[in-house]
Order: C-alpha cells, then structure tokens, then sequence
C-alpha cells in the first residue's frame, strides 16, 4: 500500500547507513553528582509501548549528562541487550541512554519515520541475537542490518500518517489510566469507609460488621476422581480463568500426561486462588462456568447467601485486602496462604442491598475499562496492519 503520488523503488540500505548507530553508556552509579538533575536518562524499563518513554524516572545532571552519551532528539531507540530486547521507543528529548539500546541518530531521514521502520522491523531483528543466556545484537550486526528506504518526501508522508494513529493510541492508553487511578481511588473510599452509599430512603445503610472470611465463605474440594475429560482451565492474574491451553501455548495438563483425577472440579459461582501468587491477583471467579477442572494447587470456596459474590471479588482486588496477605502468608523460600490463614482474615462486611450497589458501581467502572481496552486493541491490531501494507 502506497500513496498514489509515490511510484519510485525503495532504495535498500543498511541501518548503519542512516545514521549513526550510538551504543548508550551509564554514568557511574556510586557517585551522586551524576544522578538527580533535568536530564532524561533511559533504560529498557522506561521504554513503554507505542514510541513513548516514561519521563518520571531515573534524570541526570549537567555533569552527568555530559559524561554520556549524548542521544539527539527524536532519535530511535531499540533495546539490544537483555530479556526485552526488541522494545522501540523515539527519544522525546536530548538524553542518555544506557548501554543495552543503540540509537540510530538521523540527519540525513525523517526521524519519525526511522522510528515506525524500526518497529515494523523489531521482530525481525530480535531473531538475530545471539541464542546464550543473555539475549545480545552487538552494535556491528545491528548497524549491518538491512531495510528498504523510500525518498525524503514518502517518507514525510508515511510518518504523518502513521503519527495520527500513535497519537491516538497514546490517547487511549490515558483514558484507561485515568479509569484506573478513578477506580483505585473510588475503591479506597468505600472499602475504609469514607464514601457510603444510601438506602432507599436516603439515609446510609446499617454499620459494616467486622466478619472473618471464614466465616462467610465454605471450602470447596470436590475431586475428578472418574478421571472426566472435563475442560482444564488455569488462574491468570488479570483474567481469571482461562483455558490452560491459552495459558501454557496450547497445550493442558492432559497433554502433558499429568493425573487430572487429583484435578478439582469447578461448578458455576466458585472462587479459586493459587495460594503462592494470591499477593498479586492470582484468583478468579467461575460465574457461569461449570464443569470445568483445575489444578489441586488451587484454593477453592464459596460464599454464604448472604454474601454478594461480585462484592467480595470486588475487595479480594483490593490493597486492604493484599496487606492481609502479607501478614497470613506462611513457609520458606516461598510464601503462601492457604485456606486456613484466609479464612482468619478479617473484613468489614456491609448489608446484602449496601453489597449489591458498591458490587454494581465498581463493576460498571470495570466494563468501561474493558471496553476501552477493546478499542486500544482495535487501534494497535490497525496500525500492525498498516505497518504490514506500508513497509516493503
């Protein structure tokens, strides 16, 4: 795909021949006067997705910014060493970069055009580092890489097209930040009691009455035992329960000749945590799913009738209940909570009505997140395609 006023070859070229190929330094980190300052130092962990650097982080002083070395503006940035090799971001600023990224510093080329060759190329350049335990593209197979170029004016065209949809994306990523720090902050309030909701009458709902989790939930144990052919799902941090073929590139338990019939059996409305990653959202909630089994490492309870369970899942998410956690967890090199310590903890629990109306409100925030998650995929699942048809 080209833009009609363009019909000349593509001139082939390597990355070495379109700038300089400039490989970062640190500057010494015992000596303070170094770090600290106005000037942007960047390392693969502020290389966020889709161009952009986070600015927040690790700056430089005069002097230390001297002691670097000095990335242009606008210059191209790839990770070339470590487990994120392949990450691409464009340098906002005049910086210094450490030394696993090599910027291509541009005079000659249109810097944000450099910057999208260089993302349609990424995954074709990261098969090139060396297979040992530290991924590695050293400087001279990296300049030694070969592209195909257009002239200065197609390239002006492409990159002002494919920046509107960059600046889009960047867009959509704020919005669902913004959703998230709104339902962080809404979700402290109401759990330490700072925002109540109202009954009908307008008045606030019964005192919150301190429960254990013990008390409001019952363990759930139920084994495969005929050895059923039942679906195998995992716990995913951010998703829940998912297939576990999704989870472990296609293949299950099954197919790796694990004996499910000490698998557990999951019907509809069932929680299940892993209880060595519970401190970071290792827990999901079955709703409608039934007849599916599990791993016996799993956790599994429901919840009393008097106990909305999207509330609970609602606080199960929640810092205040992480720092809980952290003070039942029990073992050695690895901590873990197992029912017992759970069911010690203690919550604030409010009436069923009061449950039903916080459960609903955070929800609503939820889908909006997912629905403007849904777009940022719409949008990036666009500009790989575009990437796809403008590159030759």
């Amino acid at each position: 795909m080209r833009f009609p006023e363009f019909t000349e070859e593509w001139e082939t070229k390597k990355l070495g021949e379109i700038g300089e190929i400039v490989t970062g330094s640190t500057p010494p980190t015992n000596d303070e006067s170094y770090y600290g300052g106005e000037y942007l130092f960047v390392s693969p962990a502020d290389i966020q997705t889709n161009r952009y650097v986070n600015k927040s982080k690790t700056t430089l002083t005069l002097k230390g910014f001297r002691k670097g070395r000095k990335i242009k503006k606008g210059s191209s940035l790839f990770v070339c060493i470590g487990s994120t090799i392949g990450k691409v971001a464009q340098a906002p600023e005049d910086c210094v970069t450490n030394q696993q990224i090599n910027a291509i510093v541009s005079l000659e080329h249109n810097a944000d055009f450099v910057f999208s060759l260089l993302e349609f190329s990424s995954k074709k350049i990261k098969l090139l580092s060396a297979e040992q335990a530290v991924p590695i593209i050293n400087k001279t197979t990296f300049s030694n890489i070969q592209i195909n170029i257009p002239s200065l004016s197609e390239q002006a065209k492409i990159a002002s097209f494919l920046s509107i949809i960059d600046e889009r994306i960047q867009t959509q990523n704020k919005i669902i930040k913004e959703l998230n720090v709104l339902k962080t902050t809404i979700t402290k309030r109401i759990f330490s009691g700072q925002l109540r909701f109202k009954n009908a009458s307008g008045d606030n709902y019964e005192d919150w009455k301190t429960k254990k989790l013990g008390d409001v939930t019952t363990l759930i144990n139920k084994r495969n035992k005929n050895n059923e052919k039942l679906p195998v799902y995992s716990i995913n941090n951010k998703l829940g329960f998912v297939p576990q073929s999704e989870q472990f590139e296609g293949v299950d338990s099954e197919d790796r000749g694990y004996d499910i019939t000490l698998y557990k059996i999951i019907d509809k409305n069932t929680f299940a945590y892993n209880p060595a990653r519970i401190n970071v959202g290792s827990i999901g909630y079955s709703g409608n799913l039934e007849n599916i089994i599990i791993s016996s490492l799993y956790v599994c309870f429901k919840t009393e009738e008097f106990v909305n369970d999207n509330f609970l899942f609602q606080y199960l998410k929640t810092d205040f209940f992480n720092k809980e956690v952290l003070r039942n967890v029990e073992g050695g090199v690895r901590d873990y909570l197992f029912y017992e310590n759970f069911a010690r903890i203690k919550f604030d629990l409010p009436c069923v009505e009061e449950q039903r109306k916080i459960a609903d409100y955070l929800s609503s925030i939820d889908l909006k997140v997912d629905i403007e998650i849904q777009i940022l995929n719409k949008l990036e699942e666009q500009k790989k395609f575009l990437l796809q048809q403008m590159f030759v």
